[in-house]
């Protein structure tokens, strides 16, 4: 077990273990146990299908996830120049301004709400390129069952 520091106390306590190793017994294994952990044939061409329609609805997530980061950067460039003009009629010099324009409630709310955007936009071009990855692995499975069968 590993230790770590508890946020709300900031005692040192021992970590619950999440992953542990299994031993694979192989040798002990049947034939039929090995093959078993196998995805058949079928089993690879229903999976490439169901990433191939998955991957097609790609573009259109990412245009609708690039289109929500524009709309959340045009959202704090506003809120920032708003937080300006409200702090210069408030008297504040520019300097001063531009200063308070950063930290005004509605610019966090909206620099975090860039922040994620921009995190959902990450996390769907990871997805998009797993999935890609994972129909390369199945392309190839696929291929290997095709030649075995022939």
């Amino acid at each position: 077990m590993s230790e770590h520091v508890n946020p709300v106390t900031g005692v040192l306590e021992e970590a619950p273990t999440v992953l542990e190793l299994v031993p694979l017994d192989l040798v002990n294994l049947s034939e039929e146990d090995l093959l078993a952990m196998f995805p058949s044939p079928v089993q690879v061409a229903g999976a490439l299908q169901i990433a191939r329609a998955r991957i097609g609805h790609a573009p259109v997530i990412l245009k609708t996830l690039s289109a929500a980061v524009k709309a959340a950067r045009r959202d704090l460039l506003i809120a920032k120049g708003k937080a300006y003009r409200d702090a210069r009629k408030a008297g504040f010099n520019i300097t001063d301004a531009r200063l308070f324009s950063d930290v005004d409630g509605p610019v966090v709310e909206a620099r975090e709400a860039v922040d994620d955007a921009e995190l959902e936009l990450e996390f769907g071009r990871d997805l998009r390129k797993s999935l890609t990855t994972d129909i390369d692995i199945l392309r190839s499975l696929n291929a290997n069952f095709r030649a075995e069968h022939s």
